[in-house]
């Protein structure tokens, strides 16, 4: 199968990991800035094997303004199914770089469960004492997950939220857009 009857992302990503693969042990002491670097080049390497494909589907990345920058987010999303194990080694890389990481702040909501919506990630709509609604995810175990696994959280239930804010990519939208992802939950 050449890369015209494959998604080209799909060949880029399997490219980029496999070349992420092979640096893994030259960058396994190295900085940030160095272990981003070296991620860019091998996307720009491949990049360069597929300019016609890639030209077709983001149109000139090398000219347009953000379009690197997407190809790059994209990537860096498909790895995230691909090769999660590549990605998590250079998240951890450059976590152990020596620099200080950054702890997001737990944030805390209390409210009333207006709905919850099994889609491909759990959906919990909570309206806070103000009437405000606030959208949540499920993306991740938190100690009383169980209480959605077990349909102990029901519509109307009273409960207090903590969570964290993170930026992802909105396929509909086509955009990136922050969302609220639940690190626990409790009922009052």
């Amino acid at each position: 199968m050449n890369a015209k009857s494959q998604d080209i992302l799909d060949v880029i990503t399997k490219e980029v990991c496999s070349c992420a693969n092979e640096k893994k042990d030259m960058l396994k002491d190295a900085a940030s800035e160095k272990v981003q670097m070296q991620l860019g080049l091998c996307i720009i390497s491949s990049f360069s094997s597929h300019e016609k494909e890639v030209t077709a589907k983001y149109g000139n990345v090398m000219e347009a303004e953000g379009a690197m920058e997407k190809l790059g987010g994209d990537v860096g999303i498909k790895m995230a199914s691909v090769c999660p194990d590549v990605l998590m080694m250079f998240a951890d890389m450059e976590s152990e770089s020596g620099e200080e990481i950054e702890e997001i702040p737990a944030l805390t909501l209390e409210g009333k469960i207006i709905e919850i919506k099994p889609e491909q990630f759990l959906t919990v709509i909570v309206k806070d004492n103000s009437g405000r609604n606030h959208t949540f995810l499920v993306l991740t175990f938190f100690e009383d997950s169980n209480l959605f696994i077990e349909n102990k959280l029901k519509k109307n239930d009273k409960v207090s939220v903590q969570y964290w804010e993170q930026e992802f990519y909105d396929a509909k939208a086509k955009d990136f857009r922050y969302y609220k992802v639940i690190q626990g939950i409790k009922k009052i």
